[in-house]
């Protein structure tokens, strides 16, 4: 019998050394790349037994004014349903004008909600929950969404009760490519107007969350930082009128790119507009 050829088996084994330190090159390139901004959004009112005579005002997040959850414009038609009624509104009755953001003219923004009978359940009713996510591909990390300070800058629930805004501080970073901050988790109450009958035993939760984060890879790894604004609210039984409602304000978190350094200045010319 002939002797097989060991040169094919050879150059299959040459191919795949190629082919996977060639990849290793990739996923190890320090060079930073895949730049994004997240968007996740939530608003949620959730009950275990059906509300009669219901009446909510739900702060939402705002830009500028605008009503915004990062990228997306919040409208009255995004948040239509034939199993209530809803509108946005200014000033709804009984607000107190001093629940806002110190240093922020924008009046808060509230979405109102009614309906005679309203079963907010995804198993035995018709579920209340708007869940946006979104991946915005970058072109440069200029671009990125001002996470260390957004109120003022990005959207963010403007409607907060005895609330001191704090800024991240610098703090020393280990890696010359990266910025850390001092980051700040604050505990917020958010006022929200909840008016309903229910059983005794109907247990109700409102929640919402707008966080925003940026993200990019580099040797190997994901990075990312980010703010996020919540509150949430939890009743049994019946509801009657403005409760606060329990959260957290937070900015600064996660590494950021140092971009005078000079890995982030190669990018920073490599993505530079004409």
């Amino acid at each position: 019998m002939g002797e097989i050829s060991r040169y094919p088996t050879l150059c299959i084994v040459l191919i795949c050394t190629v082919i996977l330190i060639t990849a290793a090159g990739c996923i190890f390139d320090p060079t930073p790349r895949s730049f994004s901004t997240n968007t996740d959004y939530k608003l949620q009112i959730l009950s275990t037994e059906p509300l009669y005579n219901v009446t909510f005002y739900l702060p939402l997040p705002q830009k500028n004014g605008v009503p915004m959850a990062g990228p997306l414009v919040l409208t009255e038609e995004y948040f239509a349903s034939e199993n209530y009624s809803s509108e946005f509104v200014r000033s709804p009755p009984g607000a107190d004008p001093g629940w806002r953001v110190p240093g922020i003219d924008t009046e808060p923004l509230y979405l109102k909600v009614t309906a005679d009978r309203l079963y907010p359940n995804e198993t035995f009713g018709a579920p209340f929950f708007f869940f946006y996510e979104n991946k915005t591909v970058l072109a440069s990390p200029l671009d990125y969404a001002d996470t260390v300070t957004p109120i003022g800058n990005e959207s963010v629930i403007l409607q907060k009760v005895n609330f001191t805004p704090k800024t991240p501080a610098l703090v020393s970073s280990k890696d010359p490519t990266l910025l850390r901050y001092h980051s700040f988790v604050i505990k917020q109450k958010t006022a929200i107007y909840a008016n309903y009958s229910a059983s005794p035993t109907a247990w109700v939760n409102v929640y919402s969350q707008d966080l925003i984060m940026n993200r990019w890879e580099a040797g190997g790894q994901q990075r990312q930082n980010e703010y996020a604004d919540t509150y949430t609210w939890f009743n049994t039984g019946n509801a009657n009128g403005w409760q606060y409602a329990n959260g957290f304000f937070s900015s600064g978190s996660g590494p950021y790119p140092n971009l005078s350094s000079p890995a982030w200045q190669d990018v920073l010319n490599a993505t530079a507009r004409p």
